[in-house]
């Protein structure tokens, strides 16, 4: 049954698995991305963000959003980037397919698609065996923010920014980063709100390297041709 099992995940996910064309999917729109960093409740902008044509979140983002938050956090979903770890010490959650649906959610991205993340890709397809369409990052863009990185894994987040600042978008606002900075918003990884924590935990797992995430950060801010990039008060003056 086991190898019944994993050889009908295979065949869903050959039918399911599309990449996510960053060109099309961007091109010409004004795109808000919603971290999970507390710094998204210094100020009420979800009426903001919910003004743009595309508003990303991060892994448990649809689990954790209440409509009481909505000032804050806005209640637009249209694509949800996940690590497609379901396991509860991960940064992941569990994929809701109904739920998502409820939200809005359009697309679930999945941003690694090497060997490592097609692996766990396909142990999410061996879980649910059901044929529901999901998406991967073009393999050139994953190995060139690899390259970057120097290496090192990046977190779902930075996968997120990287993908729109190396698209050709109309409009970027960014809000709930900080690059563990700060603390997760209440509800999202409680165990690790602390910040110290939250900082060992990324030191044992050894595949995350935040300062040079933040680092190439500012470097594509810098190179960016497109100057109508707005950063939440927090994250500007981290950036200062």
């Amino acid at each position: 049954m086991k190898l019944l099992n994993s050889f009908y995940a295979v065949i869903l996910m050959l039918l399911s698995i599309r990449v996510f064309s960053i060109k099309k999917n961007f091109k010409n729109k004004r795109i808000a991305i919603v971290g999970a960093a507390d710094s998204v409740f210094d100020e009420k902008n979800g009426d903001f963000i919910d003004s743009f044509d595309i508003v990303i979140r991060i892994n448990k983002a649809a689990l954790v959003w209440e409509k009481e938050k909505s000032d804050y956090l806005g209640s637009k979903f249209t694509y949800l980037y996940h690590s497609f770890y379901e396991n509860s010490y991960s940064g992941g959650g569990p994929i809701n397919f109904g739920e998502f649906e409820d939200l809005g959610v359009k697309k679930i991205i999945h941003p690694n698609s090497d060997f490592k993340g097609l692996r766990t890709h396909l142990n999410f397809y061996k879980r649910h065996l059901k044929l529901k369409k999901t998406y991967v990052f073009p393999p050139v863009l994953y190995k060139k923010i690899i390259k970057d990185l120097v290496g090192f894994q990046p977190t779902v987040g930075f996968s997120a920014i990287y993908s729109v600042l190396n698209s050709d978008f109309k409009e970027l606002y960014l809000t709930g980063f900080t690059f563990f900075k700060s603390p997760y918003v209440p509800g999202y990884r409680d165990e690790f709100r602390d910040k110290k924590a939250n900082e060992e935990h990324i030191k044992k797992q050894g595949i995350h390297h935040p300062d040079k995430e933040f680092e190439i950060f500012k470097m594509l801010l810098q190179r960016s041709k497109n100057r109508r990039i707005i950063l939440d008060s927090r994250l500007e003056k981290l950036i200062e």
